[in-house]
């Protein structure tokens, strides 16, 4: 009789049960029965939901055991309707605490729970050994979670966001996700925002708004760190760009030349269509290599900033300057009028003009001297220093005091720089000096407070304020601070006591020191005489001891003080004006007179928040009102204060960049001037004759030169600031000699100049090759001269080339290059008279 073994008890969370099913599991028409588990298996019970994948319908709530000890996890069979579509075609043999094996069919099961969410293979049991518990979740699943715990991630996960919002509706108040915080997840990335997308009219653009792309939760660190690629790539269809360029005005005269592939490889620059698009063949000047040809995209209006933009503003870009930018440009994509377009968005690039560069400084207003004040005391320049390093005494400030007439310095160490013991500190300097009638400060918060306010309208003092980040507007006590810790410096390291003791010794030093300003020292100004000193003790005591003089007048003595200080003072405030000349006329050597009208938007020099020691420029800023030539009040909104006083210095003039579809490029008027000015259409000329600085006219239109016929007709307005003689007589004279004053000029027959070249050889230059433009510009001019009898037809053996010189206008002035005939003509002997004598004599 055969041996069969009997069935072992089951023992631990596994019960091993002898089934000859694998694949199917039976299904109960009851209702799971709900038991209290043990308590011992508290901690490790969470609720959570369980359902068929991909059918949301069936989801069913379970109470789930994690247990650590378990390489797979298990679900009561009646939980979910189970069937073959949920079989995974596979069982797990499982072996429980007594050694047994058991095959257990396995099915694709969606969780939910705090834990861990997903699609899992689950075994399947008719039963589980812990009660009350329909889901043990093994470590197959929860991996190594235990419990749910708070976890810190670096970037924040948004897959739960709609749950959480269903679950706690009153914390979630709000469902829809805004455009800019999809950008700013990564989840959804709109191809509207493409370089080349015409943001005024959708139609137009190269992509619509509901074209995004759906990209993964799961992105490489590598998009972290660096610009997605499709964010700065040029995606257009070569439709787009055929209808744009077509429809371009500015584009009618590349396409009126044209040429064929063929013809287009034998010319340096020339217009061909290839695929049905416009472009152009361009090679530099100075390069002879077949490399350096480049074929570029002729790119119509409604693409040109997004262009720009992807050349300049991107991070792969690099905000560079102009040159650089536009030689970027240039080696892809063209359109006429390049480098105006380049030039205008660069300036006015946000990022550029914030952050600026080291040889780009903005130039420093002309120098305003301040007014020289008469009476010693009228008007005294406080400041304080500190905080220094902390003496014996308590002491870590210095309250600065400066006479603005005679530079008599004060300096009193205090404790603290509180309006209060600033107050009281000048109160007593005002006792023994009087008081004066302005006091000139910083803007600190000790001198605006209330209190300080309040006893200068006290004692009918009037306040004035310098201009903030500007030490300049003090410069005398600032200049003297340097002096001041100098010499306390050298005099602590001398005694090695502490600087306050040494404060009265380095007063002294400086009053009987002559100013160079003022050519008296601050001591001679106020006590009309050179107080006693250590030189002036040696002198007397080496000098034979005097015998005492007659007791004086006091009258007198008062009389010849008063005259004395009154001609130390007039002298004093003579020298100073003369050094104030001096210096402002250095200081403006480098300087720009600039002004700024209410309205204006600027960048502002300020310090960076949290660091006072850093500053760079921020903005824009409107300007709010102009307080004088050199101070302006701004509005700075975004800051503690809304309006603040700032001097020039401070501020820079912001470009605005203009709307894409405007065009920043002027259109040139007709211009008064030595060269024929003639109709303009805009777009017409080709770039080659813009590259070396010259905008070419077109000539088929010639113009007047002058408008003295114009004049003429309102002579009599012209003249009535001269009296009725004045003016007759000399319309009289004018009209004397009318040919004069033609609007074609013509040349003189009073005087000629001949060119001396001795027994030189004669110079026959070849004429410089030009463009087919210039060249066009050329002949007009030379039949402009010959028309008007200013030039002739000569045979002569010499020659030289012409040239064509930009002008500030646009157009151009026809010049012939003498530079070797120069070289062997005789200059006369005779002098020059000098422009400016022949000027005094008239």
């Amino acid at each position: 009789m055969p041996f069969r073994a009997k069935p072992p008890t089951g023992v631990g969370l596994i019960r091993t049960v002898v089934r000859s099913e694998t694949k199917q599991v039976p299904q109960s028409k009851y209702s799971l029965k709900v038991s209290v588990p043990d308590r011992s298996y508290e901690p490790f019970i969470f609720e959570g939901f369980v359902s068929i994948a991909n059918d949301e319908a069936s989801q069913r709530p379970v109470k789930i055991l994690r247990d650590t000890g378990a390489a797979q996890s298990f679900i009561l069979f009646d939980v979910l309707p189970l069937s073959d579509n949920t079989y995974c075609g596979s069982s797990v043999l499982v072996q429980g605490i007594e050694m047994g094996f058991v095959p257990v069919p396995l099915h694709f099961v969606n969780v939910h729970s705090e834990l861990i969410s997903g699609i899992f293979r689950v075994g399947v049991r008719p039963k589980l050994p812990v009660k009350g518990v329909t889901f043990i979740m093994g470590n197959d699943i929860a991996g190594g979670k235990v419990v749910p715990v708070l976890e810190v991630l670096d970037k924040s996960d948004h897959s739960l966001s709609n749950e959480l919002a269903q679950s706690y509706p009153h914390v979630f108040p709000a469902c829809a996700v805004t455009r800019a915080q999809a950008r700013q997840m990564g989840d959804v990335i709109d191809l509207s925002k493409t370089v080349l997308f015409k943001e005024d009219d959708q139609e137009d653009g190269l992509c619509t708004t509901s074209k995004k792309l759906i990209t993964s939760d799961k992105q490489p660190r590598g998009s972290e760190i660096a610009p997605q690629l499709h964010d700065i790539l040029l995606t257009v269809t070569p439709e787009k760009v055929i209808e744009c360029q077509k429809g371009d005005i500015s584009l009618r005269k590349c396409f009126a030349s044209v040429i064929s592939i063929e013809e287009a490889k034998t010319k340096e620059t020339a217009y061909f269509m290839e695929a049905g698009v416009l472009m152009r063949k361009w090679a530099a000047h100075d390069t002879v290599s077949d490399w350096s040809e480049v074929c570029q995209v002729v790119v119509p209006t409604p693409f040109r900033q997004q262009v720009l933009s992807l050349a300049h503003d991107q991070a792969w870009s690099g905000h560079l300057g102009i040159t650089k930018t536009y030689n970027r440009v240039l080696r892809h994509f063209f359109w006429p009028g390049l480098k105006s377009d380049v030039v205008q968005f660069c300036k006015t690039c946000h990022v550029c003009q914030l952050t600026g560069k080291a040889n780009q400084t903005v130039p420093r207003a002309p120098l305003c001297p301040i007014p020289v004040v008469g009476e010693p005391f009228e008007k005294v320049i406080i400041d304080c220093v500190g905080p220094l390093p902390k003496t014996r005494s308590g002491n870590q400030f210095l309250l600065t005091i400066m006479c603005s007439a005679t530079r008599y310095p004060e300096a009193i160490p205090l404790r603290t720089i509180t309006a209060k013991t600033v107050v009281k500190a000048l109160v007593k300097f005002f006792s023994t000096f009087g008081l004066p009638k302005v006091i000139q400060t910083d803007q600190g918060s000790n001198f605006m407070s209330k209190l300080f306010s309040s006893v200068l309208k006290t004692l009918c003092i009037s306040h004035q304020v310098s201009s903030p980040y500007h030490p300049e507007s003090q410069g005398a006590l600032e200049r003297w601070h340097q002096t001041l810790k100098a010499m306390l410096r050298k005099y602590c390291m001398d005694t090695s006591t502490d600087w306050d003791e040494g404060v009265p010794f380095v007063l002294f030093a400086i009053r009987e020191t002559i100013q160079e300003s003022l050519g008296f020292s601050p001591a001679d100004l106020v006590f009309g005489h050179t107080p006693w000193g250590p030189l002036k003790v040696l002198k007397e005591h080496i000098l034979s001891p005097t015998p005492s003089s007659a007791p004086k007048n006091v009258l007198d003595y008062v009389s010849k003080m008063r005259e004395r200080l009154h001609a130390a003072c007039a002298l004093a405030q003579k020298s100073l004006s003369s050094t104030q000349k001096r210096m402002k006329l250095h200081y403006d050597k480098k300087a720009v007179g600039r002004s700024f009208a209410p309205g204006d938007q600027v960048l502002v020099l300020l310090p960076i928040p949290g660091s006072s020691l850093s500053a760079r420029f921020s903005g824009p800023y409107l300007v709010e009102k102009k307080l004088s030539d050199t101070n302006y009040v701004i509005k700075t909104p975004d800051r503690r204060r809304s309006s603040r006083m700032c001097h020039v210095n401070m501020l820079k003039a912001y470009n605005m960049r203009d709307s894409p579809n405007s065009s920043s490029r002027k259109p040139v008027q007709p211009a008064v001037s030595s060269v024929a000015a003639v109709v303009l259409k805009p777009g017409w000329y080709l770039e080659e004759d813009k590259e070396d600085g010259l905008e070419l006219r077109h000539t088929l239109q010639q113009c007047e030169r002058l408008c003295n016929s114009e004049m003429l007709k309102k002579l009599p307005s012209q003249m009535e600031h001269l009296d009725k003689d004045q003016t007759k007589d000399l319309i009289l004279l004018i009209n004397s000699f009318l040919t004069v004053f033609q609007d074609v000029p013509s040349r003189t027959s009073i005087l000629e100049h001949d060119v001396d070249v001795g027994d030189a050889v004669p110079i026959s230059q070849h004429p410089y090759r030009v463009n087919a433009k210039k060249r066009e510009v050329m002949k007009s001019e030379v039949a402009y001269l010959l028309q008007n009898d200013m030039a002739k037809p000569s045979n002569s053996s010499w020659s030289s080339p012409c040239i064509l010189v930009p002008k500030p206008d646009g157009t151009s002035r026809l010049c012939t290059d003498y530079r070797r005939v120069n070289a062997v003509t005789k200059s006369d002997s005779f002098p020059l008279p000098r422009l400016d004598d022949c000027i005094d004599r008239i």
